[in-house]
């Protein structure tokens, strides 16, 4: 049984990264033009010896405004295949097929260590992970959300095992992924309540549960230390890991603003009603595209051109300060706007953000709601000690929405949270079957049994039988006088 559940465990790995492979190459988003945003710029810098820079909000030149990682990926696919070409954006989709098959294993590894003696939950868990359609789509995007995704999933999954372990080589691995994750969306960083939570939850004794968690905090601030002390010499102050907290609260709060970065255009609508009049998935998908940069971002309508010169003359976290000071007045003027825009963000972030063309489609809708279904349901038959166990991750995953809720909203900042949904949902499946409640124990089998279990059982004639001998072994009686020792 222990082999078969891994061959299950491999096929869904091999599913996940085929599933990736065939939407790559049948939407061929690696043909998009305008497709790599933020991202794409910084690593074409990197490759021309500009360093970790970019053009924003009026001025170019050394950024925070992207974590690390993802940037220094498409960078490496670059220098494979060319700046921006088809080629390289093809290597970063097939490199994301990969990942996702490891995002497959990650959320099975997870569910493992949540419910270790539920086999079924945890293949149940991957196979969602592996085939829902947001994950899937997700993979043919240079977007740093399939990596965080991974990253969240495994780093949860090493802070549960360091809480069964008490190791504290598990502990400073699950440092490392942190430290990783907090270097590729500082967001997700909130994991960090999930470790603490798992390690307290598996450890008996408070000071183990505080060793391992010194543990693992120290090696993920030492592996950010680096970064940071970068921003400081770049930016002459301390900047934790990204400079643009300010102004993406401005993005989602500023007057214009419909708590997104996106506008709503009136234009869009025609191109989403012709895309759903295609005959192919890659029409559909490339009407989704052009819908996308028809509707622009808010500072398209939100920022001057004398604004950009202005803030152009600041330090960049200066520029994002003053637009968390600009946002914050226009809220003042009105004082029910920010509870208003903070629960239509939450509405967005758990169904559907409706200044996002993609999630408006309805190719997104029934698998999300269906997820979100699954989940709930999953939650609520996971039974009282798996829902305890699951806490950890239900802890990140509220810490995370409601980080949104507050600031600012995407369908993409959903995409980590749905693998923890999978394995919720999965928590329907694997259940072992409840024993009667009442009326006579079973008598147990002699010869499966254990020793400890086994007291007495023969026959009215006395002829067979079996006790319990010295030390723990079955004496057999197999007639007068005659006995054997097993």
């Amino acid at each position: 049984m222990r082999g078969q559940g891994r061959l299950l465990e491999v096929a869904v790995i091999v599913l996940a990264i085929a599933a990736r492979g065939a939407a790559a190459f049948i939407l061929r988003n690696h043909e998009v033009p305008r497709s790599t945003y933020e991202h794409g710029e910084i690593a074409a810098n990197l490759l021309a010896g500009r360093g970790f820079s970019i053009r924003f909000l009026g001025a170019d030149g050394p950024t925070s405004q992207q974590a690390p990682v993802y940037p220094v990926v498409v960078a490496a696919a670059y220098a494979i295949g060319g700046v921006e070409t088809p080629r390289s954006l093809l290597i970063v989709e097939l490199a994301q097929c990969l990942l996702g098959g490891l995002l497959a294993w990650g959320v099975m590894s997870l569910a493992g260590a949540i419910a270790p003696e539920r086999r079924g939950m945890a293949v149940a868990a991957g196979l969602v992970a592996a085939m829902h359609p947001t994950l899937v789509y997700a993979a043919t995007h240079v977007q740093v959300a399939g990596l965080g995704a991974t990253l969240l999933v495994w780093t949860l999954a090493l802070g549960y095992r360091t809480g069964s372990s008490g190791r504290t080589r598990d502990a400073a691995q699950a440092g490392i992924l942190l430290a990783l994750l907090a270097l590729t969306d500082p967001i997700l960083s909130l994991a960090a309540l999930g470790i603490a939570w798992a390690v307290f939850q598996g450890q008996r004794r408070i000071l183990s549960a505080v060793r391992l968690l010194t543990v693992t905090f120290a090696v993920a601030l030492a592996g950010i230390a680096p970064w940071v002390l970068r921003n400081a010499r770049v930016h002459g102050e301390f900047v934790p890991i990204k400079s643009t907290f300010g102004y993406a609260f401005w993005q989602g709060n500023c007057s214009l603003s419909e708590g997104t970065d996106k506008v709503r255009r009136a234009s869009v609508e025609g191109i989403l009603r012709r895309g759903a009049s295609g005959t192919s998935l890659g029409e559909w998908n490339r009407a989704l595209w052009a819908a996308r940069h028809e509707a622009g971002y808010i500072d398209d309508i939100a920022l001057t051109t004398d604004d950009r010169d202005r803030l152009g003359r600041l330090s960049e976290p200066e520029r994002s300060r003053v637009l968390f000071r600009r946002a914050i007045a226009e809220l003042a003027a009105d004082t029910w706007r920010y509870p208003r825009l903070s629960l239509r963000r939450l509405g967005y972030f758990v169904l559907f953000d409706e200044t996002n063309p993609k999630s408006r489609s309805m190719v997104y809708r029934i698998p999300h709601v269906a997820l979100t279904l699954l989940a709930a349901t999953g939650l609520v038959f996971a039974g009282r000690s798996t829902r305890k166990r699951l806490a950890p991750t239900i802890a990140v995953a509220v810490a995370v929405t409601v980080f949104h809720a507050l600031t600012i909203v995407s369908a993409r900042f959903h995409i980590p949270v749905e693998p923890l949904m999978a394995v919720w949902g999965a928590a329907l499946f694997g259940q072992r079957p409840a024993g009667p409640k009442s009326g006579p124990k079973a008598t147990p089998n002699a010869l499966t049994a254990g020793p400890h279990h086994v007291e007495r059982v023969g026959v009215k004639d006395r002829f067979v039988g079996a006790e319990l001998g010295d030390r723990g072994g079955v004496k057999l009686a197999l007639g007068p006088g005659l006995e054997e020792r097993q």
